[in-house]
């Protein structure tokens, strides 16, 4: 993960499993969204409201491209679309307790991006929001029927909602650059 010839760590690891997803893409588009949520109160006496802090909110989005070159690559970009598309929903498992139904395990992932997003072993913790595939009417398709036939350039658009492992503050280091 660390060394040169990888380039910039790219990954998501699913915390239900511990499966890392590793993407060496093209990425095409990143925004970060820091919303903070303030209550006004109206008190007699005053024309104007008095606000009170109560969250604040932090959401990255990003934009990325899958481009597969050969069969190989091929393949191994459609399975990681499978793992990435799990993150969006639950692991079932039977509590046995009750005898009836299943229990749901969250889809939590932890993200990194360079030290932009994380670091090694300080990934940021969160979910997955959205997750969307387009596909451009300029790309080739596989057109081989024993690896699967689709496209091999797939646009990929991810709404992640960061939720911090400890809750943020005055003294927060937000961005992996500054633990470097």
């Amino acid at each position: 993960i660390e060394s040169k010839e990888n380039g910039m760590p790219f990954y998501f690891k699913d915390m239900r499993d511990g499966a890392y997803v590793f993407f060496r893409a093209f990425i095409e588009g990143l925004s970060e969204n820091i919303s903070p949520t303030y209550n006004s109160t109206q008190y007699i006496g005053r024309s104007e409201p008095v606000y009170t802090y109560s969250m604040g909110e932090r959401e990255i989005n990003m934009t990325f491209r899958l481009v597969s070159q050969t069969q190989g690559e091929y393949i191994r970009i459609y399975e990681k679309m499978d793992k990435l598309t799990s993150m969006c929903y639950p692991e079932y498992y039977d509590s046995g307790e009750t005898g009836y139904g299943n229990r749901m395990k969250p889809p939590f992932v932890k993200f990194r991006l360079g030290e932009l997003f994380g670091k090694r072993d300080k990934e940021l913790m969160g979910f997955l929001k959205s997750v969307n595939y387009s596909i451009e009417n300029t790309s080739p398709y596989e057109t081989d029927r024993d690896v699967g036939r689709g496209p091999k350039n797939i646009l990929v658009t991810i709404g992640y909602q960061v939720v911090h492992a400890e809750a943020p503050n005055l003294d927060t280091k937000f961005y992996g650059v500054n633990y470097v």
